[in-house]
Formats: structure tokens, C-alpha cells, sequence
């Protein structure tokens, strides 16, 4: 896999991986289990995954993107009441090219996810630099769900398993787990809702949302829906949706 696992220590975790798209789903799963050895919250830990999750994508679509793959290191430090991540390349920054979606949302991304975004780019490579501010057990940010979500992945496929009721002002905090969750629509997603509950406003509006960003990088979204859960018949609609593919059973 080329990854090295760099230090772990309560309040630091540091990993250094070959700047290759299937080193995604290892690195977000590195680094989710160190959020929350740390407590971040839950909404606190998606979100920087998410924001991860772009900046990484970032380094090895543009950083190499005119060479072979380089080394790609990520620092994560906790300190009292913040969050500071770090993504860090050697290769040679360069302006997004038309067209190219990752690079070119990349940023508003991350800035709509954390609180502060700080880019260097030096001779050396880029640094970007992700802070995120906790305290009291919460991040900031407005949007709760009543849902939980469970992820399997593997470098073939991601499974999200969505728990509970997803309001309509739930659906941004679902949106950016189940972005973050596939690596920003690069990872193929199914999405078991069979233990979804019968509030689905927040969960439709994100499942569009996301069917239509996995689309965009040529890939579709698979919903597990069994006839007799309760969400079965308020999700009616998305068996007709031509951006996801229902079946009734993992």
C-alpha cells in the first residue's frame, strides 16, 4: 500500500501515504479513528473529514498531476479547544484547469466545512492547513441530525447504513457524511436505508444531492431499500430517479 504509519500519540497523529486516489478510503479511515480517540464530535469529525477529504484529493489530482505520484504526508494535532489538520505535498502547484471539478470546488469546500483554511504554496510543495474549533464537546456549525450512520469500505466499494429520521435541516450534515463517507463521490456508494425512519425530508434532499455529485465523476449511486421498511414508501420517488439504481437487499 506505500503508507507509513507515522506516530499516534493522545493529542497527534501523523501519516505519510503515496499520493494515489486508492490510498482515499485507508487515509479517511486513519484518520476518523483518531477524531474520535480524541472525543471531536460527531458533526466535528465529518466535517473534517470532508475538508480532508478535499485537500487530499487536491494534492494528488493537481500537486503530481504532471509527474509520477510523490509522497503526501497529514498531521493532525489536538489543542485544547481546536483542531488543526494538515496536508502537505512536494509536487508543483498549479491552477485548477476548466472543467476539472474536484480542484475547482475544492476550497469552497473546505472553507464551508471548517472554520479556517490557510494554503501555502512554496517551492517545496503546498501546505494546507484546516482548523476546526471544539469546545464543550461540540463544533461549531448549525446543522444536527437525529440519524447515525455506519460506514463499511473497502477500496472497491463504500456501505453507509442510515439510522433514524433525517428532517430537512438535517440534510447538509448529511450530505457531508455521505461526501465524506466516499471520498468526495470518487468511491462507488450504496447506501443501505432499511433501518431509515419515516422523516425523510433531510435524507431525499441529500441522497439528490449526492447522486448528483457521484454522477459528476462518472459513477452512481445504489440505494438498499426493502418494501416493508418504514422509509420504503415516503423514498417512492427515487426508483424513477435515473442517477441512482434501487434494489431491495445488500
Amino acid at each position: 500500500m506505500n503508507t507509513t504509519g507515522g506516530q499516534t500519540h493522545p493529542h497527534h497523529v501523523e501519516v505519510e501515504v503515496r499520493a494515489e486516489p486508492r490510498q482515499l478510503p485507508w487515509l479517511r479511515d486513519r484518520l476518523e479513528r483518531w477524531l474520535r480517540h480524541i472525543t471531536c464530535p460527531d458533526d466535528g469529525v465529518e466535517r473534517a473529514l470532508l475538508a480532508l477529504n478535499e485537500a487530499i484529493t487536491n494534492s494528488m489530482v493537481h500537486g503530481y498531476r504532471d509527474g509520477p505520484p510523490g509522497p503526501l504526508r497529514v498531521v493532525g494535532q489536538h489543542r485544547g479547544d481546536e483542531v488543526v489538520l494538515t496536508v502537505a505535498d512536494k509536487g508543483s502547484w498549479k491552477p485548477a484547469r476548466p472543467g476539472e471539478g474536484l480542484g475547482g470546488r475544492g476550497v469552497l469546500m473546505m472553507q464551508e466545512c471548517v472554520d479556517r483554511v490557510y494554503i501555502e504554496h512554496t517551492s517545496d510543495g503546498t501546505d494546507v492547513t484546516l482548523e476546526l474549533d471544539v469546545a464543550h464537546g461540540q463544533a461549531s456549525g448549525r446543522n444536527k441530525g437525529e440519524h447515525r450512520i455506519a460506514v463499511r469500505s473497502s477500496a472497491d466499494e463504500v456501505i453507509v447504513r442510515i439510522t433514524g429520521n433525517v428532517p430537512a435541516d438535517a440534510a447538509a450534515l448529511l450530505r457531508r457524511q455521505l461526501l465524506g463517507a466516499s471520498c468526495g463521490g470518487v468511491v462507488p456508494l450504496m447506501l443501505d436505508l432499511s433501518a431509515l425512519g419515516p422523516v425523510v425530508d433531510g435524507a431525499s434532499l441529500a441522497i439528490k444531492e449526492i447522486a448528483d455529485a457521484v454522477a459528476g465523476v462518472g459513477g452512481k449511486v445504489v440505494l438498499v431499500i426493502p418494501p416493508e421498511s418504514l422509509a420504503a414508501a415516503e423514498l417512492g420517488i427515487f426508483p424513477g430517479h435515473e442517477l441512482v439504481d434501487v434494489v431491495e437487499s445488500l
